[in-house]
């Protein structure tokens, strides 16, 4: 299939966590009501990505990177304009987002191909493969409120090594580890890129962006400021940060 993403006018909100924050302040101190405001998280984008494109979203913390691709996975819904697609989506952006903590390793496994709509692919030897590749088979039947940080970063991206989607999208989130995971995660990783449809990371690391992304996004505060090739981008990106 040939994927196919466009987004018009695009406009994402979110709740203002300062304003928010002296509002809570305020009403405990007894000065006022207890108020929520948004604010815009992504203004005016308008964006399309087709069939071949591996694209990368660059730019500072807080520049909109990672609210693009959650608007695109859908987990952010748009306040305004429209989003199209066209091609499934395999999104490893928050993770261990979904797991149920009081619950082990093994059946959590079960339960996020239940979510992901992939529970038809479940296999002991699937299973197995998952347990061994997070490196887990001394403690997947323990609950996973017990794992560290690194240990849910694990399990949670062998399980998204399962699917083979259309529109594939990841957060730089997914390299947490140690550096022999790290290692092994970046080249499934890679392996996927080139054999998706549509491949959209979003990275701070140039030479893997300038290695494996024909296409590159720099945003600032919420808006597409660039679009082209990544060394093109990134000389770009460099020239705004000094």
């Amino acid at each position: 299939m040939k994927a196919y993403i466009k987004i018009q006018d695009g406009i994402v909100e979110g709740i203002d966590t300062i304003g928010r924050a002296n509002s809570i302040r305020n009403f405990m101190l007894g000065r006022g009501r207890l108020n929520s405001s948004t604010v815009s998280i992504l203004e005016d984008i308008n964006l399309e990505i087709g069939h071949g494109e591996r694209v990368a979203f660059i730019g500072h913390n807080g520049s909109g990177k990672s609210s693009l691709l959650k608007a695109i996975a859908g987990i952010y819904p748009l306040k305004s304009g429209s989003i199209s697609l066209t091609g499934n989506i395999a999104a490893t952006i928050e993770m261990g987002i979904g797991f149920e903590y009081e619950l082990s390793g093994r059946e959590n496994i079960k339960l996020s191909m239940v979510y992901n709509n992939i529970l038809h692919k479940y296999s002991k030897k699937l299973e197995k493969e998952i347990i061994e590749f997070a490196e887990l088979e001394d403690k997947i039947d323990l609950p996973v409120k017990t794992y560290s940080s690194g240990m849910i970063s694990r399990l949670a991206f062998a399980i998204s090594t399962i699917d083979n989607p259309d529109i594939l999208l990841l957060d730089e989130v997914f390299a947490a580890g140690d550096q022999h995971f790290l290692k092994k995660a970046l080249k499934v990783m890679e392996e996927k890129f080139f054999s998706t449809s549509i491949s959209i990371l979003v990275s701070h690391q140039r030479d893997l962006v300038e290695r494996i992304c024909n296409r590159c996004i720099l945003l600032e505060k919420g808006r597409i400021i660039e679009d082209g090739p990544p060394s093109k981008i990134f000389k770009i990106y460099d020239q705004r940060m000094t």
